[in-house]
């Protein structure tokens, strides 16, 4: 008799699959001789001037992003967040603005 082990924090993620998101550009061709195939290394994500989607039924939504890479490139995608990811990002905005007001009131006096 041979029993499976299901419980899933016995699993570790393999690392190739380790950092991957739900979209995943093509691999870059290495400059030179090297014509080995390495992942792009993302240098930075912006938020792009739309509106964000929110979907009243589960809560979550959806900032449209761009997402930099090392190489120069970029590609849009959406950052999804449960409802408390909204909470948190709620409030973090929040008191940036407000931190923002006052180090503008302490710059004017």
């Amino acid at each position: 008799m041979t029993t499976t082990d299901h419980d899933p924090r016995s699993r570790t993620t393999p690392p190739s699959a380790a950092g991957e998101t739900t979209q995943n550009p093509a691999p870059h061709k290495v400059a030179g001789r090297d014509s080995r195939q390495t992942t792009p290394i993302v240098c930075g994500l912006a938020l792009l001037d739309k509106d964000p989607r929110y979907d009243r039924r589960t809560g979550h939504a959806a900032l449209p992003i761009e997402v930099c890479f090392l190489d120069g490139t970029k590609t849009t995608t959406t950052l999804e967040m449960d409802p408390g990811r909204v909470l948190l990002l709620s409030a973090q905005l929040e008191r940036a603005v407000a931190l923002r007001a006052k180090a503008q009131e302490a710059a004017a006096t």
